[in-house]
């Protein structure tokens, strides 16, 4: 009997070192969740055909292509399955594209999860147009992992705090995820500006600790609601003022993963198509989670 996809965390598969990380990293998460783990293959789509003997071609070469995600497919879930035997795992192999695919799998899934590189119909799913369009689509959060993908353990989860609503699920996904692995949080809310600003020192008619003591506040607030939701998960409150991919990356050293919104106020704006996130995409060296409300 099939687990509803509310309760799946969903993996994209193409035979990749990368991808096969990313089903390591997700057969982990479900299996401290309770979830079930899906495993989805994307087949390239097809192209025109002019001629009975292209048809043949075209038709052997899929055939070929589907035997071989088979195969892909059944070499993951029969080494998850020895490592997880009490997982849950399903497997899906569809026509492409492989956004559109993984989509489709996911709905209503409680987490999709990509490597930042593969082959086949998840090429290129960081620098592409992939990760893109199922992190601005999906309903769920999407993981991309960056690094080796180490499965999730006590090391410290660091996420991004504006004070928005999707900052505030950014926090509540955060705090989940510490909370079944028994890690600790590092929250980090940044702002631009500073004291030796244009010239002639226009940034000095500012109150400067009144600014950090502000911020310190919106940081606090960002985190009431859940830091009484989660009190076993410790957090460490950092409010600096700088680029806030900057910030968190450095913040990030030693931690196991980045948590932000897909798009928030002030630094984190435009969090999934701006600089933030794109500079984490390209520099983290952890899994990166996007989150959407």
């Amino acid at each position: 009997m099939s687990t509803p996809a509310s309760h799946s965390v969903v993996v994209g598969l193409d035979g990749s070192a990368a991808s096969t990380a990313a089903a390591t990293w997700g057969a982990a998460v479900a299996a401290k969740w309770g979830a079930t783990l899906s495993l989805v293959h994307a087949l390239p789509q097809d192209g025109p055909l002019y001629s009975p003997a292209s048809i043949m071609l075209e038709s052997q070469f899929l055939g070929q292509l589907r035997e071989d995600g088979e195969a892909i497919i059944g070499t993951a879930k029969a080494l998850l399955g020895q490592q997880y035997p009490d997982l849950e795992i399903e497997t899906t192999i569809s026509p492409g594209p492989a956004g559109t695919a993984l989509l489709e799998a996911a709905d209503w899934a409680r987490l999709i999860v990509l490597g930042s590189t593969g082959a086949g119909a998840f090429r290129s799913v960081l620098l592409g147009s992939t990760a893109l369009h199922v992190a601005n689509r999906a309903e769920c959060p999407v993981v991309v992992l960056r690094g080796e993908g180490s499965p999730p353990d006590e090391r410290p989860v660091v996420v991004g705090v504006d004070g928005s609503e999707l900052s505030g699920d950014a926090v509540s996904h955060a705090f989940e995820f510490a909370s079944f692995f028994g890690a600790s949080l590092v929250a980090v809310h940044t702002w631009q500006g500073s004291p030796t600003f244009g010239a002639g020192g226009t940034g000095m008619l500012v109150d400067w600790d009144a600014v950090k003591q502000e911020e310190a506040a919106v940081l606090s607030e960002g985190l009431a609601g859940e830091s009484e939701r989660y009190p076993d998960v410790p957090v460490t409150k950092v409010a600096q003022q700088g680029a806030a991919a900057d910030v968190i990356l450095q913040h990030a050293a030693g931690a196991q993963m980045i948590v932000v919104g897909s798009h928030g106020r002030g630094p984190l704006l435009g969090a999934l198509m701006g600089s933030t996130s794109q500079n984490l995409l390209h520099h983290a060296t952890v899994p990166v989670m996007i989150c959407r409300s």
